[in-house]
């Protein structure tokens, strides 16, 4: 997959956020790649792991930002972070029950992350900056 955090869609400005986000794709890069090549599950899981833990950091991340911000749509954004860490989670679950993950799992996650940070990230990272240059 492209490297896509470099790109200027995806950066917002807001240096702790930009590298969290490059952590993901990265993350999700290196999923591609295990898959495509036929690592061993074992090393997907780990994988997997690592996209929980580091979502739920970076979401709690932009969540304190918002909050901190008085961001007024910020439940509604916190709800879409919930969606993406279940998706995460489901997969983990499915796992345990000898699920393969393929690059359609990655296709998804990717396709997520996209939007989000080009659409839900735009807007309160705007009212953050306007915020802070009032």
């Amino acid at each position: 997959m492209p490297s896509l955090h470099c790109r200027s869609p995806f950066v917002t400005g807001l240096d702790l956020i930009d590298a969290q986000h490059k952590e993901l794709f990265e993350a999700l890069g290196s999923l591609s790649e295990d898959i495509a090549s036929g690592a061993p599950q074992a090393r997907v899981d780990g994988w997997l792991a690592f996209l929980a833990q580091h979502t739920i950091r970076h979401c709690h991340t932009e969540e304190s930002l918002m909050k901190d911000a008085g961001f007024p749509d910020r439940i509604a954004h916190a709800n879409l972070h919930l969606e993406l860490i279940l998706q995460i989670r489901e997969l983990q679950y499915e796992r345990t029950k000898g699920r393969e993950v393929g690059p359609d799992v990655v296709a998804c996650l990717w396709g997520w992350l996209d939007h989000h940070i080009r659409e839900a990230d735009r807007v309160y990272v705007r009212h953050i900056t306007g915020s802070r240059n009032s």
